[in-house]
């Protein structure tokens, strides 16, 4: 199994190819991240919010971290820490949170259980900005006047808390929650709402699928270059029975080709 100073290095090699700075490794976020990965096995859930009604900021204020920021990405079921952040990447949500300028600390866990009857590997990756780092001259956030439209159904999301433009930088002011892109904005430190978009899976190859896929292609690429040449010489006769195997070929491709590798949320 891969691990969590794995998806931490590829994250940060993400941001470093945008320009950005890399985020410090932080022992609250990634006990948190634990924290939220054991819950989802121990309530049998897959979500940003549990059943119970825990909150993924539930978990980081827990753990002890008092956040300016905080963010949350989820994924299950990758057999390599590339594809859990290829995945991320390929998802306009997730990535607004990997490539977060305002987020300046990050916590990863990645852990195997029993999750809805089968074995499954979980990956929780939270960001933060602890709340020492909230500038002292300026508004926290400028907000968009206009709020940008919602996330749809099939776009893959993450959930992401920031607080709106204040007129104070202090912490214990509570302004309404203000969408920004396609995360879901929550409110500020000291009050909360929990919001949260569910989405449909993505679906992703993993290098298990990969190579099975090629293993059966192969095969399949055979018994197509004997029909062809069979068919290419007359007096040969096409042997009974290889219509039939290609034809399973072809469905096991296919089998394999829509089969779901991974989730994000």
């Amino acid at each position: 199994m891969f691990s969590a100073d794995q998806i931490i290095a590829l994250t940060n090699a993400k941001r470093a190819q945008s320009g950005l700075g890399v985020l410090s490794s932080n022992g609250q976020l990634a006990q948190a991240a634990s924290a939220k990965a054991q819950d989802m096995y121990a309530a049998d859930y897959w979500a940003h919010n549990s059943p119970s009604g825990k909150t993924p900021w539930n978990f980081i204020t827990t753990a002890g971290y008092r956040y300016l920021y905080a963010g949350e990405n989820l994924a299950r079921d990758f057999s390599d820490a590339s594809s859990v952040v290829d995945a991320w990447m390929a998802s306009p949500s997730h990535r607004s949170n990997m490539l977060d300028t305002n987020f300046k600390e990050i916590g990863v866990a990645v852990a195997s259980g029993d999750l809805e009857g089968r074995e499954v590997i979980l990956v929780v990756q939270m960001f933060g900005t602890p709340v020492s780092q909230i500038p002292t001259q300026q508004p926290l956030v400028q907000a968009s006047p206009v709020p940008s439209p919602q996330p749809s159904p099939a776009q893959v999301a993450q959930v992401k808390e920031k607080p709106p433009s204040a007129p104070s930088p202090s912490p214990k002011v509570s302004p309404s929650p203000t969408p920004v892109s396609v995360a879901v904005e929550l409110p500020s430190l000291e009050t909360a709402q929990n919001t949260q978009s569910t989405v449909l899976a993505s679906r992703q190859f993993s290098l298990v699928k990969g190579v099975s896929f090629g293993l059966v292609g192969f095969v399949f690429l055979l018994f197509a270059l004997e029909i062809i040449y069979t068919l290419r010489k007359n007096h040969l006769r096409l042997r009974s029975g290889v219509l039939a195997h290609l034809a399973i070929l072809a469905f096991i491709l296919l089998a394999i080709w829509y089969a779901v590798a991974g989730a994000v949320l």
